[in-house]
C-alpha cells in the first residue's frame, strides 16, 4: 500500500441503496455503505456472506456514487495459519510504514553508535 492516493476520500462516504447480486442470490439488498474519513476498513467473516463480493464491486465501480479515485486495497483471501495478528497482518501490508520504522530504526543505531564511540 502507497498512501499518495488523491483527494478522493476528502469527506465521509454515505451511499443508499446498494444492492449486490452474485450467482443469483442477493447478497446486500437496499443496503447503505458508510465509510468515514480518515478510518481504514477490514471484512471478516465466514465464507459464502459477500466479503469478496462487495470489495470487488467496489474495486471495480460498479457502486453507484462510490468516488472513483479513493484508495482500495485487497489482501490475500487464504493465509497460512502463523502467530501474528489479524491486525498485524494489515499493518505489515503499509509498504511506507515499514519503511518509515527500518529509517527510524537505523538512524536511532547510528546515533546510538555514535554516542557509544564518543565515550
Amino acid at each position: 500500500m502507497r498512501h499518495e492516493k488523491g483527494y478522493g476520500f476528502n469527506k465521509d462516504i454515505n451511499i443508499t441503496g446498494v444492492t449486490i447480486i452474485e450467482g443469483g442470490k442477493a447478497l446486500l439488498e437496499d443496503a447503505t455503505l458508510k465509510l468515514t474519513k480518515g478510518r481504514k476498513y477490514g471484512l471478516v467473516g465466514r465464507n459464502g456472506i459477500g466479503k469478496t463480493s462487495l470489495i470487488n464491486a467496489i474495486s471495480r465501480g460498479e457502486i453507484e456514487k462510490y468516488p472513483e479515485d479513493v484508495h482500495t486495497l485487497q489482501v490475500e483471501q487464504e493465509i497460512e495459519g502463523d502467530d501474528i495478528s489479524v491486525v498485524q497482518h494489515v499493518l505489515n501490508c503499509d509498504v511506507e510504514r515499514l519503511e518509515l520504522l527500518e529509517e527510524m530504526d537505523r538512524l536511532t543505531n547510528t546515533a546510538d553508535s555514535k554516542l557509544t564511540k564518543k565515550q
